[in-house]
């Protein structure tokens, strides 16, 4: 199962859900698909979905899914790494306004860099992200977050 999650936040993130649908209508994805959209007008067509999750909901689903496609919100990436789950990250951009401005390239971008996660940049390598974590999973485990959120305030400290 691939669990999609969006946040929260006042932004929209239909260029990821938009994705998703096509990947099933290509047959891309064959997996159950399930979607918390948050603030997006984008309705899914081809899988389930919900606005908005309790947190009971959330950790269901989280715990369901074999990969958990996410935004690059740092408590969602963390929450899903530490139920070692296969995760794809893709940061929501201001060009699209899907959000105030680009810190979560950073975040996604840091994520990625210490071998925890997949990140996609551009939606169109979505469904190579998927079949390389279907075909190779990664193995590095994430087993707390205090010395990943010191990291990336290390690395936001440099960047001010």
């Amino acid at each position: 199962m691939i669990f999609v999650c969006v946040g929260t936040k006042r932004f929209q993130f239909n260029r990821l859900l938009k994705e998703i649908d096509k990947l099933i209508t290509e047959d891309i994805i064959q997996d159950e698909v399930f979607a918390q959209i948050g603030a997006s007008t984008y309705i899914p067509k081809n899988y389930s979905y919900k606005k908005y999750l309790s947190g009971e909901e959330f950790r269901f689903f989280q715990e369901k899914a074999d990969i958990i496609i996410t935004h690059g919100g740092t408590g969602s990436i963390v929450g899903a790494l530490k139920l070692q789950k296969q995760v794809i990250a893709v940061p929501r951009l201001t060009k699209y306004g899907e959000h105030a401005d680009d810190h979560q390239l950073e975040i996604v971008d840091l994520f990625y860099k210490k071998g925890y996660i997949e990140k996609v940049e551009e939606i169109s390598e979505l469904g190579n992200a998927i079949n390389k974590l279907t075909k190779n999973p990664i193995t590095k485990r994430f087993y707390g977050e205090g010395r990943i959120i010191n990291i990336i305030e290390e690395f936001i400290n440099k960047s001010i």
